[in-house]
């Protein structure tokens, strides 16, 4: 073959790649789009609905309820700063509110919100109790928030309020 030949082989294949590459930027380009895209929690009950039902029921007083029917067995609870702790699973969750609830009587709790989001949910906690292992009473507020996927509760954060 001769050198003019090969020489425009060369060029022809150059062209080619560079052909290749600018189709290849166009389309990332087009997956990089700035338009918002729909926020999706999978199929069962919404964040909304989760939201106003857990709090009807944490209001009165069945937590039972919202423990059989909302949290997903795959939860991960975690505990804000103090603890900085995180639970994987129903059982350890469940485990953890029975650890907490045989060390607290609580004598009264307000709870406000929901204050629903786009994949969950918040919920304030103002909490008069008394730890029994201390004899202490204190005040608690927390806010918690909660991550819903498929209509069930799969992830819940206690943020805790500290002194300013």
């Amino acid at each position: 073959m001769s050198a003019k030949k090969s020489e425009k082989k060369t060029k022809k294949k150059g062209k080619k790649q560079e052909k290749k590459r600018a189709k290849a930027k166009k389309a990332s380009k087009k997956k990089q789009s700035s338009a918002p895209k729909p926020v999706k929690t999978g199929k069962g009950a919404t964040p909304l609905e989760v939201a106003q039902t857990v709090v009807g029921l944490l209001r009165a007083g069945a937590m039972k309820e919202v423990e059989d029917k909302w949290l997903a067995p795959a939860i991960e609870s975690v505990e804000g700063v103090g603890a900085s702790m995180a639970w994987q699973g129903k059982k350890a969750v469940l485990k953890k509110y029975r650890d907490w609830e045989a060390d607290h009587e609580i004598h009264a709790m307000n709870v406000e919100g929901p204050w629903v989001g786009a994949t969950g949910f918040a919920v304030r906690y103002a909490i008069d109790m008394s730890q029994k292992s201390t004899g202490q009473r204190h005040q608690m507020e927390e806010i918690a928030v909660y991550t819903v996927k498929n209509g069930k509760i799969v992830r819940e954060e206690f943020h805790f309020k500290t002194p300013s």
